[in-house]
């Protein structure tokens, strides 16, 4: 609809965060700079988000990238550069910390649940210990923020999480994914043994 339209001396910028700024080669061609900018944010109904340090990956022509940090100054955000093959992966990084994590915590909220914890008190209560993680893990690292039955190798306390999440096979299926990566990524004992748990569990 825009391309007809005479775009010499124009910047043009899409926020998508998965598609690289070519997703507007047709203006290019038509004269102008183009970029593509995703703030690492996320936007719902009801909800205005304070911009302020908030990463904004930016990736396209040299004059359109000049505008855009201007933009993203005046937002009080933070430009980072972010090569056109990497932005799957960009993506990917953003989609598991925000609407992943919400998944993450929805189902802990149905595992809750099972303990007799309803879902508002289960949302109240998380919180604490949440926030404490996400604390540890910006100020000591994950290595040292990492805590319970996988770093101990402790298998029989996983053996019987995983019997009571057999009610609720899409939390248990959450959960031996993060476990798996987990003993990939994190320290842990009973490294081999908690791996062939988590596989035959999985099968």
């Amino acid at each position: 609809e825009l391309s007809d339209r005479d775009w010499k001396s124009r910047v043009a910028i899409h926020s998508s965060g998965v598609l690289t700024s070519d997703a507007l080669a047709a203006l290019r061609e038509r004269g102008a700079a183009v970029a593509s900018v995703h703030p690492l944010m996320t936007f719902v109904r009801g909800s205005v988000p304070d911009l302020s340090a908030v990463m904004f990956a930016v990736e396209g022509d040299a004059r359109a990238v000049r505008v855009v940090r201007r933009i993203v100054r005046d937002l009080g955000g933070e430009t980072v550069l972010v090569k056109k093959e990497a932005k799957s992966a960009y993506h990917a990084f953003a989609t598991m910390i925000c609407p992943l994590l919400l998944a993450l915590l929805a189902s802990a909220e149905r595992v809750a649940g099972i303990a007799g914890i309803t879902p508002p008190n289960a949302r109240r209560r998380m919180l604490p210990i949440i926030r404490q993680a996400l604390w540890n893990y910006v100020r000591l690292g994950p290595e040292m923020a990492f805590t319970g039955p996988i770093v101990r190798g402790d298998l029989e306390t996983m053996r019987l999480h995983l019997k009571a999440l057999s009610r609720l096979p899409g939390a248990k299926n959450g959960y031996i994914a993060l476990a798996l990566a987990a003993i990939e990524y994190l320290p842990s004992r009973n490294r081999k043994k908690l791996q062939a748990m988590l596989d035959e569990a999985n099968s």
